[in-house]
């Protein structure tokens, strides 16, 4: 019998390393930064890394309640299963894409070095098949169904919306490359200083120079791409 509602929560040393990242954000940010700018990014910083250590990242399964809920710190997401169009595993990424064009993906959980030295376990394939699993039986329910008519903003104007976010934050850290404080006495805090404006106003670069290749680009992803593979081929 399946089970009808799987969850998988992030471990503690995840949490513990967010609440730690985030100190840190939060130090540099203090220290190289005007008070006017330090202050709302520290804040915004500490309140991110604050939600994630005291709430974490979580996946859900609700077969019963036929949803996918997504919840990393204070942003939840949830997906009906009958909107999912493709569950792909890559390593220890899923990735999720929507019938209407859509996509997100989560790491569960490791994604780097760190968390491989701090033995994050990688679990991204036991949601990716209890993910397929309950799309399946979802769908064997919807043929006996009559079908749903969904609502919401269309396929583009998300596109758009994100591509703005992401636009968006590179010009903040374009921004942020100028204000940061260079001229120090000790020759060690020049240093960091430098590298860290260099850090922000190349990473800004790149976000906005990826964005506006996503607005421009023309052509349509092909038929045999990823998000047209079925959510049963997630592992085949």
């Amino acid at each position: 019998m399946p089970i009808p509602v799987q969850r998988w929560r992030s471990p503690a040393v995840l949490r513990v390393k967010s609440l730690a990242l985030s100190a840190l954000g939060v130090a540099v940010t203090a220290v190289f930064f005007p008070v006017w700018f330090a202050v709302p990014v520290a804040a915004l910083l500490g309140g991110w890394g604050l939600s994630l250590a005291v709430l974490g990242a979580s996946v859900v399964v609700d077969k019963e309640a036929g949803l996918l809920v997504f919840r990393m710190g204070l942003i939840t997401r949830r997906v009906p299963l009958s909107d999912v169009a493709a569950v792909l595993v890559e390593a220890s990424k899923v990735c999720i894409a929507r019938e209407d064009g859509g996509e997100f993906s989560i790491y569960a959980w490791r994604k780097s070095p760190l968390d491989d030295w701090l033995r994050v376990p990688a679990i991204a394939g036991d949601i990716g098949h209890a993910v397929a699993s309950a799309v399946a039986l979802e769908r064997d329910a919807k043929d006996l169904a009559a079908p749903k008519v969904r609502t919401g903003t269309s396929p583009r104007t998300r596109s758009v919306l994100a591509s703005a976010l992401l636009g968006g934050t590179g010009l903040l850290a374009l921004a942020s490359a100028f204000l940061v404080q260079v001229h120090w006495h000790n020759p060690v805090m020049t240093t960091l200083g430098v590298i860290l404006a260099l850090a922000l106003g190349v990473s800004g670069v790149f976000y906005v120079l990826f964005t506006v290749w996503l607005l421009t680009r023309q052509a349509p992803r092909s038929a045999g791409g990823r998000q047209e593979r079925s959510a049963a081929e997630v592992l085949r």
